[in-house]
């Protein structure tokens, strides 16, 4: 363990340190529904956790799943729930009601806090499964909503019942977070206290000098349910002291009232947010006159946006990188040095141990291969799921990124490739075999795979299916449009199939069975570019992402 990184949990580290920069009536979130000053945040949050163990008999390592858009009230659940002993799994609020039930089993969730936005999908979930409406509490309401209790009256009402139990920081899991699999369904990824904590603390010696909590605000645009927004736009603020404008849901006009109204200085963003500063004209710099820095991450970021975006705004855009697995940033470009290895995600955080391998599993020290990283904001291992641990973390203590790069002479991290069969989508990953498992339930899908094809209007990679059709009296095009209607029921509204369909004859495959992707990627962008039916990409011109 680092010198520098002490061995505690969340909660001593957030609400138990003897000292602090910022008063206790320091405003740490803001939102249009109100403020949360540091010391009611930590109030309402011991609240929470005392009444889990006095009303619903909490114990330690119960799991609390949240499911939530960015709410002024989530940061006192999750530490409550922390106070309580307790794991916290964040779900997708985009998520379906199918794709809510697999993490409410996966998790082994004792309860659910939901949003009261999005409880008719966690009611149709729970009813899938089985799990009781009595366990599932409501936020972002005034009063309970349909029988179901709010969670205010936990937060909002001390008692004395309770105590903390006695937490093992590097064991015990804080978050169980769901990460993206290459077969099909997320894996829960198992971060401990001691990997969130270490992350705000190293992140604290990196960008500490460049921030003050009585000038600096930052704005949570990107979703706190996901790691990057989780620990850099809840923990990390909270640590610092860093007042954080909360939006729910990010369009062009309200960033920009934000940034003015509440004199933004920071903001953590993906990839497409950069497109719209660097070619949105509602993107002025008279407008964003207050933001001193804009940190990506997700994608790489081509050079020339960065150039444009400085040139137009004035704005400096820095890259990072990071995994679920890596509890969000491992690579960050220093505040000074944007310019600096332009295009690169810049040099690893205090550590954090990097290595590259060869297609051999030898590491080699020239050249691009897969990043390698170790230290002590590396996960614990994926929950109930030994054989996917083992193949990620090696007996050392190394984790397999599955992403391909390398570094330059000054350590600078450059993204080149994956291994892992994922599309990322606006700094989502999504897993193809997902989609795939979904196409194949329908009758007129005999095969079909499913690529990630990148659109440079979006800056995004979007997914594209290749589908062997059955026999039909329909035309392509109505069978197209009918596959997509499909998989938007069943998934979440990032994994719709913005590339389209194109029908072929086979599925390329190997040896093993294994489908060829690297043959339809190379058909997409030559003989089939411009030829998938009911393509609907992102229209930039629109304000929603």
């Amino acid at each position: 363990m680092h010198p520098d990184i002490p061995a505690i949990d969340t909660w001593d580290c957030l609400f138990e340190r003897a000292e602090k920069p910022f008063p206790d009536d320091h405003i740490i979130f803001k939102s249009p529904s109100g403020v949360r000053t540091y010391k009611e945040i930590r109030s309402r949050a011991q609240n929470f956790g005392a009444h889990l163990q006095s009303k619903w008999k909490w114990s330690k390592g119960d799991v609390l799943l949240t499911f939530s858009p960015n709410y002024l009230d989530a940061p006192s659940v999750y530490w409550g729930c922390h106070w309580a002993g307790g794991i916290v799994s964040p779900a997708n609020p985009t998520y379906t009601a199918d794709e809510l039930k697999y993490q409410i089993i996966d998790s082994n969730a004792k309860a659910i806090v939901v949003h009261v936005s999005l409880r008719e999908t966690a009611l149709a979930a729970a009813k899938l499964v089985g799990f009781p409406t009595s366990n599932i509490w409501v936020m972002g309401a005034s009063s309970s909503v349909a029988d179901l209790q709010h969670v205010e009256s936990m937060l909002s009402v001390p008692t004395t019942a309770g105590s903390r139990p006695t937490i093992n920081p590097a064991i015990d899991t804080a978050y169980l977070v769901y990460s993206s699999g290459t077969t099909g369904s997320p894996k829960g990824a198992m971060v401990t206290h001691t990997n969130v904590v270490a992350d705000i603390i190293l992140q604290r010696l990196v960008e500490g000098e460049h921030l003050d909590w009585k000038k600096d605000r930052f704005l949570a645009l990107i979703p706190t349910y996901h790691i990057f927004g989780l620990i850099c736009l809840v923990h990390f603020p909270a640590l610092m002291g860093l007042q954080t404008v909360i939006m729910q849901k990010f369009s062009v006009n309200e960033f920009l009232k934000n940034v003015k109204k509440e004199s933004i200085t920071h903001v953590y963003v993906a990839p497409p947010i950069v497109l719209y500063l660097a070619k949105n004209p509602s993107m002025t710099r008279e407008h964003l006159s207050s933001l001193r820095m804009v940190t990506s991450g997700g994608a790489p970021l081509a050079p020339d946006l960065i150039r444009t975006v400085y040139d137009r705004l004035k704005i400096p855009v820095r890259q990072a990188f990071g995994l679920t697995e890596s509890t969000a940033v491992a690579h960050i470009q220093r505040w000074n040095q944007w310019r600096e290895a332009m295009g690169s995600n810049g040099p690893p955080m205090p550590t954090v141990e990097v290595k590259f391998l060869n297609e051999e599993g030898t590491q080699i020290h020239e050249g691009e291969g897969e990043l390698c990283l170790r230290g002590p904001t590396i996960f614990r291992g994926y929950h109930n799921n030994a054989e996917a641990t083992a193949r990620s973390i090696t007996p050392d203590g190394w984790f397999m990124s599955g992403d391909v790069g390398y570094q330059d002479q000054g350590g600078n991290l450059y993204i080149t490739d994956r291994l892992k069969d994922l599309i990322k989508f606006k700094g989502f990953q999504i897993p193809p075999a997902e989609i795939e498992g979904v196409l194949h339930e329908h009758p007129l899908v005999h095969d079909a795979a499913v690529i990630g094809v990148f659109v440079p209007e979006i800056a995004s990679e979007v997914p594209l299916a290749y589908v062997v059709l059955a026999k039909t009296s329909q035309s392509p095009e109505q069978v197209a449009r009918e596959l997509l209607a499909h998989v938007a029921e069943k998934l979440t509204v990032q994994k719709r199939i913005r590339g389209g369909i194109i029908p072929i004859a086979e599925i390329p495959k190997g040896p093993s069975g294994k489908i060829l992707k690297r043959v339809l990627r190379a058909r997409a962008e030559g003989v089939d570019k411009g030829k998938a039916l009911g393509a609907a990409i992102y229209d930039e011109r629109s304000s929603k992402l």
